[in-house]
């Protein structure tokens, strides 16, 4: 009976760890400019101005123009918003924020322009170029 139930509580526990899925990436892309790609050469101002990024109204960094933010996100549905100094009334800034499902796949939001009031969520291929975008403009 012992060894029975051990052997229960063992394939139970197995079954539970397979069916939990591990946590995603979420990352939040700003476009670079052309001329940032095409020269490497992007301004480092101390001053910018950068706007911060929430998950589920939580912080979890800030994002300049020609940038990229990861945060690590269990799946499920999870809201996103960029908290601007004038406040949009619509979009990814806006009180409502963008929602996103997340799996253990990449999930990659990326801004329509720099004044980050607006964006897509895009599929993989496209979000890792846009990635790259940013990493080689940025010399990372």
């Amino acid at each position: 009976m012992k060894t029975t139930l051990a052997a229960a509580t063992f394939f139970a526990g197995f079954a539970m760890t397979i069916g939990a899925a591990d946590a995603g990436d979420l990352y939040v892309i700003s476009r670079c400019a052309p001329i940032s790609l095409l020269t490497g050469f992007i301004p480092q101002d101390p001053f910018a101005l950068s706007s911060p990024i929430y998950v589920d109204g939580k912080p979890v960094g800030e994002l300049r123009v020609c940038d990229a933010l990861r945060a690590s996100v269990p799946p499920g549905k999870h809201n996103v918003r960029v908290k601007l100094m004038g406040k949009s009334d619509s979009g990814i800034s806006s009180d409502a924020g963008m929602n996103v499902i997340a799996d253990t796949e990449p999930i990659y939001i990326v801004m329509y322009n720099n004044n980050f009031t607006g964006a897509d969520s895009v599929d993989p291929k496209s979000g890792r170029q846009f990635l790259s975008n940013v990493r080689t403009a940025r010399g990372k």
